[in-house]
């Protein structure tokens, strides 16, 4: 799995590192017992289903089954490559990792990585010096105090400006040995009838920042409202804009703090809230809310307040996302400004107080969708039909029957209809629209070679009491085997090694989802039921030899192949024999 990285390197990385510490950053934690839990970030959780355990130093989800160490988290959660997921932590331990035992593909896939990385943060440099400068800088200065920015708020987001040239930050960045394919690559440069030129140009500049404080991409903003008025950086190999938030590097603190974020759709608007001190606020970048974007938000906050424009526009980006929070099972408020507002003015005109007593008002989804619903469609015969159409789903789609029957309640007395007859369109389109994302995974296999794994893998000393090669041999469950030969292979009990070790080695996500789900349900049994455990086994397999012996007779007899025959029974004999000795 590791390919070019020395053992004792990831090792090294693993040992200096608390998951617990690692994960924190990204899932609010709660200790219970001797383990940690949360909401799950990688599925519709609503009770905390995520376990992390310190001691073993492994994660499972006991809602969608994924598990595996600090690496497999980081690479799952952020998006990385394993050597990425190595070189992060490497980098916060201050372990060098040698990179001469990489192929020369590899090497160059992480260096170009490395390269997109160091580009995109000296043109934040160049932009940030563009901004300051006595002559060209000017016009972007005034613009920014018009707009009524805080020279604080300003460096904390590194706000720069890119000059009207065509070619300035090509050519600053040249100087330092840049090529422009690099350039081109990280997005800073774009390509049109054989040229190429700076994508931004005569325009504010938003460095984004990822949550380890690397600069992956950039927006802009026009100064004269020149169309496109925004700008973003498109998808790099560094940079996913469905992934990422602008203002999360800033806002997590915040966020975990207050157990609130608010979500909103500019720069603009998240720069004013933090101008007047309001800063859990993350912002979307150019595109509605994903559910990556909801789940990484997750670990953050537990409740989500959309902040959006009262126009059309804003109030259908608010009722996309809503379905999405639905599913994602997360508590969001819906606050719509009033008309002709946009977050930015509107705090800036009743400041952070006005702002956050307002906030606190904000609706729920669903009281949200029904006010909206009931707004766009009217009370008329038909515009009733059409409500009623519009939230037979969100409504089935409540877990809490109690909650499903209150607004089934609340929308018949708006509408003066029958509540039986909006619960049958509920049912109707519930029954077509339900679903098992996020309910506990069935383990498949036998439930006695399920607890000789979960032996091999908490009491690895019985290993040498026993012949866990023919036991291994014997499982009929093909991910049970493959566990099972993984452990033997790699652990014995004179050097027995962690979950965690033995997780770098897997490759197969759901043999290690089965291993860390395995290694974090408690053994109850002690040394001596563990061992009975065993015999029992072993008589299974013997039983099972002697039933396949039986019909091989069976068979030999058919056929009258006498010499068969005999030595089957002989065969079948010594089974036998061996049962009775067991068993006495």
């Amino acid at each position: 799995m590791a390919g070019f990285i020395p053992e004792d390197i990831i090792g090294r990385v693993r040992e200096a590192t608390n998951i617990v510490d690692v994960i924190g950053e990204c899932v609010a934690l709660k200790k219970t017992g001797k383990n940690f839990v949360g909401l799950c970030p990688f599925h519709a959780d609503t009770k905390p289903s995520f376990t992390v355990s310190e001691e073993k130093q492994i994660f499972h989800c006991f809602g969608c089954g994924e598990g595996g160490n600090v690496l497999t988290f980081l690479m799952h959660y952020n998006n990385l490559s394993f050597p990425e997921a190595v070189g992060f932590l490497a980098r916060k331990c201050g372990i060098d990792i040698p990179k001469k035992k990489m192929s020369p593909a590899q090497k160059k896939e992480l260096e170009e990585r490395e390269l997109l990385l160091k580009i995109n943060s000296e043109a934040a440099i160049y932009y940030k010096a563009m901004l300051s400068d006595p002559s060209s800088g000017k016009q972007a200065r005034d613009y920014l105090k018009r707009r009524q920015m805080k020279p604080e708020v300003i460096d904390r987001f590194m706000l720069g400006y890119a000059p009207a040239s065509w070619t300035g930050l090509m050519q600053h960045l040249s100087r330092r040995k840049v090529s422009v394919e690099h350039l081109q690559k990280a997005g800073l440069v774009v390509a049109k009838n054989g040229k190429r030129y700076d994508r931004f140009r005569d325009r504010i500049i938003f460095p984004i920042v990822d949550i380890h404080q690397k600069v992956v991409g950039c927006g802009g903003r026009s100064l004269d409202d020149s169309l496109p008025k925004y700008l973003n950086s498109p998808d790099t190999p560094v940079y996913n804009k469905s992934r990422t938030l602008y203002g999360l590097n800033v806002a997590k603190d915040a966020c975990r703090q207050s157990g609130r974020a608010f979500i909103v759709e500019g720069y603009f608007d998240l720069l004013a809230l933090h101008c007047h001190g309001v800063e859990n606020v993350v912002a979307t970048l150019g595109t509605a809310l994903t559910r990556q974007q909801m789940r990484i938000m997750k670990g953050y906050a537990r409740q989500m307040v959309l902040v959006f424009d009262s126009d059309e526009a804003g109030i259908k980006a608010a009722e996309r996302s809503l379905s999405l929070f639905m599913e994602e099972k997360i508590d969001a408020r819906i606050f719509v400004l009033p008309e002709g507002k946009d977050p930015d003015s509107y705090i800036f005109e009743v400041g952070a107080e006005g702002f956050m007593k307002a906030s606190d008002e904000a609706l729920g989804i669903m009281p949200f969708l029904i006010a909206s619903a009931v707004e766009r469609h009217g009370l008329s015969l038909e515009g009733k039909v059409r409500i009623i159409e519009a939230l037979k789903g969100p409504v089935g789609s409540l877990q809490d029957s109690v909650s499903r029957s209150v607004y089934i309640k609340d929308l018949a007395e708006r509408l003066d209809i029958d509540e039986s007859a909006i619960l049958e369109q509920v049912r109707v389109s519930a029954s077509k629209e339900k679903k098992a994302d996020g309910e506990p995974k069935p383990r498949h296999g036998s439930k006695l070679e399920e607890a000789l794994v979960a032996i091999m893998l908490q009491w690895p000393d019985i290993l040498s009491a026993l012949n866990s090669e023919e036991i291994v041999e014997g499982f009929e469950t093909v991910e049970f085997k493959k566990l099972g030969r993984l452990i033997l292979e790699k652990s014995t009990p004179e050097r027995p090694l962690t979950g965690a070790d033995l997780m770098a080695d897997i490759d197969d996500p759901r043999i290690r989802n089965l291993m860390s789900s395995l290694l974090l349900e408690e053994i109850q049994q002690d040394r001596d039921s563990c061992h009975k455990i065993v015999k029992q086994y072993q008589a299974h397999l013997r039983k099972r030899q002697i039933k396949l012996l039986s019909k091989k007779i069976k068979e030999a007899e058919r056929t009258n192949n006498q010499e068969l025959l005999n030595q089957l029974l002989v065969e079948k004999q010594q089974w036998a024999e061996q049962q009775l000795e067991a068993s006495s």
